[in-house]
């Protein structure tokens, strides 16, 4: 059974140079895409790391500031209902007066089962006596600093107000709501009140929550009112002091709040923390979370899920490289074959095979195949083929068309006397000589077989044609190449036969190689050295 050529085995040891290129090819995008895409995933995973913290901050913020209103108003409300009670109004009126004292105490104490911290305390303006769960504790003094909240709650115009105040002996931190109680002509006699135990609160807030956020209760001077850390509120230390640059940007953000009361979050102008804030209607506050940015712990929650993705990509990569190198085997093979047959034939390549890929050894390849590989210009078989094709298209337009052969003279003399490869450089220098003497894109020269050269010129009138047939007469004899065994020159000479006609669609190659070989028979017959031009119609095939 007769084989392919192109199936010729191929060695592996070399990888040819496209397979080489389509594997860098690949790596690098695969490289790029790696590097491009870890740059987009760190950046994405952030920014969605981001987002859902400030979303997490804000539904924390708003549930706890949901549950310490509804605390403080419910607080509120008992306080207020507990100030206006008559039957406290009067004795507030007359704190002297024993029996109603006893009744008014017992009422107080059912107020005081009412609280969630089941305590109060009361004042009033009379005796100034400090009351708590029905235990008298101390008289006020209004010349002393430290009870300012009692002339600020009762020279105050509101049914009751807020005092923040840090026990040192219990180390929490307390909310007090102090209710005004007014007499008949509402003049304030007194204050009742509760407290409301803010440590527990924002204990309970941490135990909640696993994130690494730091919780902050503040006014809107920045006084901290509440925190993890009960130190802060013990010395009132300001926000912006605390967090510096942070802390300012937090007290700007207040202000922004009073004007929608939404929460929301935002990212420091440092990157380093994410900040949600909110405002506290019923205290008039704010509370803030304040969380660190760590780009680590955002990607650790998502590396496995990049690594698999990029796992598959590569797999995607190495299938498709295995795909595309089976496609191109065969292509391989016919280099490979490609390359033999130049070795068997002894045709030399324009370049080391190792600098060219497969496609330009295959065009080198039938570049060869229509080039003459002794004198570089076109040989027989381009010749017949785009003679064809020049027929057919200038059939179309009836244009002229001139075809010349020429042939060397005596050249068999030639090689007999000065040998074979001073023959072939005569070849060469012919065949450089006659490339000069056309100039235009259409016009080219080609070797027709042995020392025979073929011209074909398109668009090319008689007239024409003889003045390019001149010109080859000349361009040799310019060449001046030494011929003793010529019987009509010293040198090397060529004859001319020629043939022009308007192009026909029934006039075929032969048709013109025909007219142009008979006139070249009357130029060698007549002399040699000469052109002769034959009359085409004579030997046009028919329509």
């Amino acid at each position: 059974m007769t084989k392919s050529i192109f199936s010729i085995p191929v060695s592996r040891r070399h990888q040819t140079t496209m397979q080489r290129r389509f594997i860098i090819f690949s790596f690098i995008l695969f490289l790029l895409i790696f590097l491009l895409g870890s740059v987009a995933f760190i950046i994405l995973t952030d920014r969605i790391q981001h987002r859902n913290v400030g979303y997490e901050l804000m539904q924390i913020i708003e549930m706890e500031r949901l549950k310490l209103e509804a605390s403080l108003n419910s607080e509120i409300a008992i306080a207020l209902k507990m100030a206006n009670s008559p039957l406290i109004q009067r004795y507030f009126s007359d704190p002297t007066n024993a029996e109603l004292q006893k009744i008014a105490f017992e009422e107080l104490s059912g107020y005081r089962k009412a609280f969630a911290s089941n305590s109060i305390f009361w004042v009033n303006d009379i005796d100034k006596k400090y009351f708590s769960n029905e235990s008298y504790v101390y008289t006020v003094d209004t010349a002393d600093i430290n009870e300012r909240w009692y002339m600020t709650t009762l020279n105050g115009m509101k049914n009751y107000y807020f005092n923040i105040e840090y026990n040192t002996n219990l180390n929490v931190v307390n909310l007090w709501i102090n209710a005004l109680v007014f007499d008949n002509q509402h003049k304030p006699i007194g204050i009742v009140g509760t407290g409301v135990n803010l440590s527990d609160f924002i204990n309970n807030v941490y135990q909640n929550y696993l994130g690494t956020a730091e919780l902050y209760f503040l006014k809107d001077d920045g006084e901290i009112t509440g925190a993890s850390d009960v130190a802060l509120v013990e010395n009132k230390e300001n926000i912006a002091k605390v967090l510096g640059l942070t802390g300012i940007e937090i007290l700007d953000r207040t202000k922004e709040l009073k004007a929608n009361g939404k929460i929301e979050y935002f990212e420091t102008k440092s990157k380093k923390e994410i900040i949600a804030i909110g405002l506290i209607p019923a205290l008039n506050w704010y509370i803030s979370a304040v969380c660190p940015i760590d780009i680590g712990s955002s990607l650790r929650g998502m590396i496995i899920l990049f690594g698999i993705m990029m796992a598959i990509i590569f797999a995607i990569f190495v299938v498709f490289n295995i795909f595309v190198l089976g496609m191109l085997e065969p292509l391989n093979r016919m280099v490979k074959t490609i390359n033999q047959t130049l070795f068997d034939w002894e045709l030399k390549p324009s370049e080391d095979n190792s600098q060219k890929d497969e496609i330009r050894t295959l065009g080198e390849f039938l570049n060869m195949t229509i080039i003459d590989q002794l004198t570089g210009i076109y040989n027989r078989r381009y010749m017949d083929g785009h003679l064809k094709k020049i027929i057919k298209s200038m059939a179309r337009t009836n244009s002229n068309l001139s075809l010349l052969i020429i042939d060397i003279d005596y050249f068999k003399k030639y090689n007999d006397t000065y040998g074979h490869h001073a023959g072939d450089n005569c070849l060469r220098t012919i065949a450089n000589a006659l490339s000069k003497c056309v100039s235009r894109d259409l016009d080219f020269v080609a070797r027709y077989g042995g020392e025979e050269f073929a011209v074909v010129l398109p668009n090319t009138g008689k007239n024409g044609a003889h003045v390019i047939a001149e010109k080859l007469l000349e361009k040799v004899r310019e060449c001046n190449m030494p011929h003793k065994a010529s019987h009509i020159a010293d040198c090397v000479t060529i004859s001319v036969g020629g043939t022009t006609s308007i192009v026909k669609h029934f006039h075929h190659v032969q048709d013109y190689i025909k007219a142009a070989d008979k006139a070249l028979y009357e130029s060698k017959k007549n002399g040699r050295n000469r052109y002769t031009f034959e009359n085409f119609e004579e030997h046009a095939g028919g329509s």
